[in-house]
């Protein structure tokens, strides 16, 4: 009996200890979004997240590769991703009959069309192209 006595005092010390652990306020705001950010949250979510919002993700073309195959379709590899699955990566066109001419990569973004070689990266804002390697 004096044992579960022991026992439940060592509880209850330990609980308390833990209500009463000191916190810093400011720790605290990290958790919580602004209106702002759980606006775009919330709409992102359900689908209804603006055009605007979703052409700010592609600010760049990045042609890291290409494979041209005698036989089947040919690979490119943008913004390091695939295609594989289809000419379209993202809002990014890839222009399945210019891969390998002249060495370059036919893209389309925005109704802008650039040829990119591997390794080369097309900015939209400045509109230049910058090699990677």
């Amino acid at each position: 009996m004096q044992f579960k006595l022991i026992i439940t005092a060592l509880f209850c010390m330990v609980c308390s200890s833990v209500l009463h652990a000191d916190y810093n306020a400011a720790d605290l705001q990290k958790l919580f979004t602004d209106k702002k950010q759980r606006a775009r949250i919330d709409a992102t979510r359900s689908g209804k997240s603006t055009v605007t919002d979703v052409r700010k993700q592609t600010r760049k073309i990045k042609v890291s590769g290409y494979v041209t195959r005698s036989k089947g379709e040919s690979v490119v590899w943008v913004n390091d991703k695939n295609t594989l699955e289809g000419s379209i990566i993202g809002d990014i066109k890839v222009q399945q009959s210019n891969i390998g001419k002249n060495k370059k990569v036919g893209v389309t973004l925005d109704d802008t069309h650039v040829h990119l070689k591997p390794g080369e990266t097309w900015y939209q804002e400045t509109g230049k192209v910058k090699d990677n390697y």
